[in-house]
């Protein structure tokens, strides 16, 4: 069991552990309104916002992240809505705030934890589907790498962007975006 922001975390196996792109959306984006996290993995980011009052609910494609989320949410005392879905297949109505730590590295991979696939088909279908889920007034918030060309994909799907957060490393860097649909 670890401990982040005083949030303890079991970590448990075939599930994406938290790190510093986890970490960039706990600190930087905003839960507002109703919310979603895609990709919960442990369960860290929706605890972290649920304790502080955001209405959040999350889904995993990996039923093992999903069953990870529950015990992590009980381990904190947190009630928390976690459902197995692909994106926003068990998404039900309009969200103020999108969460998103996405798998983003540009390979073809079959390990989705990490991968957003080949020409980041997983980001174009989220970045599709959100819009039947999200208003004009809404934000998005997703965790990329610079190693693609986000801001070109943001635009072409009708989405305005701005850079909150970016953590710079050796080989990359990370980038928290919020994004709104164009008006």
């Amino acid at each position: 069991m670890k401990e982040y922001f005083g949030i303890r975390i079991e970590e448990c196996e075939s599930v994406y552990e938290p790190s510093d792109d986890t970490f960039l959306l706990m600190q930087y984006a905003e839960c507002k309104g109703r919310a979603i996290e895609i990709g919960c993995g442990t369960g860290l980011v929706s605890i972290y916002f649920k304790k502080r009052g955001c209405n959040i609910e999350c889904v995993d494609l990996n039923q093992s992240a999903v069953d990870c989320t529950k015990r992590n949410a009980e381990i904190n005392g947190v009630s928390l809505n976690v459902y197995a879905s692909d994106l926003f297949e068990a998404a039900r109505g309009v969200y103020d705030t999108v969460l998103f730590n996405a798998p983003y590295l540009p390979v073809s991979d079959e390990d989705m934890a990490w991968s957003g696939g080949k020409s980041m088909e997983l980001i174009s279908r989220f970045l599709r589907e959100s819009k039947n889920h999200i208003n004009r007034s809404s934000n998005i918030f997703i965790v990329l790498t610079d190693l693609t060309d986000n801001e070109s994909l943001f635009m072409d799907e009708g989405f305005l962007y701005e850079v909150i957060k970016k953590y710079c490393f050796d080989f990359e860097d990370i980038l928290l975006y919020k994004l709104n649909m164009k008006v």
